[in-house]
């Protein structure tokens, strides 16, 4: 079977067009992904000075209160006002403390203790806050540590 010149140039002339056309996919291909690359990177820089910017307001309003700590003579009054003044600077910032003063939810409150049930104490009531829990936003930071009010089998 014999070839036909003509066609055997056509046939060559369609794989040189394709081989063009995958060089040129090939080379759009790599600058898109530079481009990519370089989007990703700007987005992170932009990420990062947020994150600072998020918090630079957050410490220098912190460093105030410990400054008081550090400058002036340690008094009960003292450290209760600078505790206040950091709630009161993360409060601002979303960050509220459980409740604690009712019913045990375990979504909130980690029990490290139980007392017995009495007239005074109903079960599943908190008998003790030992450590605040603290929600930021809609998330929880850390759970009540709390002592749980249960019932008594006779």
């Amino acid at each position: 079977m014999e070839v036909d010149a003509t066609a055997l140039a056509g046939l060559q002339s369609e794989v040189s067009q394709l081989a063009d056309l995958f060089k040129r996919r090939l080379f759009e291909d790599r600058s898109k992904n530079a481009l990519i690359e370089s989007v990703q990177d700007q987005v992170r820089a932009v990420n990062d000075l947020l994150r600072y910017r998020e918090f630079e307001g957050l410490f220098k309003e912190a460093l105030l209160a410990i400054d008081r700590l550090q400058s002036e003579s340690s008094t009960p009054e003292l450290v209760d006002s600078v505790v206040d003044e950091l709630l009161e600077v993360f409060r601002r910032r979303d960050l509220v403390a459980v409740d604690d003063s009712g019913i045990f939810d375990p979504r909130v409150h980690e029990a490290i203790g139980t007392v017995p049930a009495s007239a005074d104490l109903r079960p599943n009531t908190i008998a003790a806050v030992h450590r605040t829990g603290y929600v930021l936003g809609d998330r929880l930071l850390r759970p009540a540590q709390v002592t749980v009010v249960v019932s008594v089998d006779d």
